[in-house]
């Protein structure tokens, strides 16, 4: 892992040590899920956030929808990634819509909506029809 993060061995010690890094001590060896490696660099799982972030009367929202989209060639990833943000920075405003994107394997990627069902079903064809 410390190869991953460009960090040293030590370095991995000292975030353990402090709380920073939680693992698992197996046979000798530490082992970290994907879970604990987000919450070091300070990403999060957006399905939990923004569930957890609907529980407040003012940021409520209906709607959470995940896609999986399929990469057909790698050299398009960066193409169909602008095509989403500016659907969504063109068509959807709001306060109560959220929208993540994260490149979940080489032949995948992930969008996640949240909102209105309104918003999340409208952006969640869309994303359908151009990808799909």
């Amino acid at each position: 892992m410390a190869n991953e993060l460009q960090v040293t061995t030590r370095t991995i010690r000292n975030y353990l040590k402090s709380g920073e890094l939680t693992g698992s001590k197996v046979g000798g060896q530490w082992r970290f899920t994907l879970d604990d490696v987000r919450k070091l660099i300070g990403v999060t799982n957006p399905i939990i956030e923004f569930s957890e972030a609907s529980l407040s009367s003012d940021s409520f929202q209906e709607s959470l929808v995940a896609f999986n989209v399929p990469i057909q060639k790698p050299e398009d990833l960066l193409t169909m990634r602008e095509q989403i943000i500016e659907q969504y920075n063109q068509v959807y405003f709001g306060n109560n819509r959220k929208f993540y994107f994260e490149l979940i394997a080489q032949t995948h990627f992930r969008v996640v909506l949240s909102g209105s069902r309104k918003y999340t079903l409208n952006f969640g064809s869309w994303i359908e029809q151009n990808f799909f």
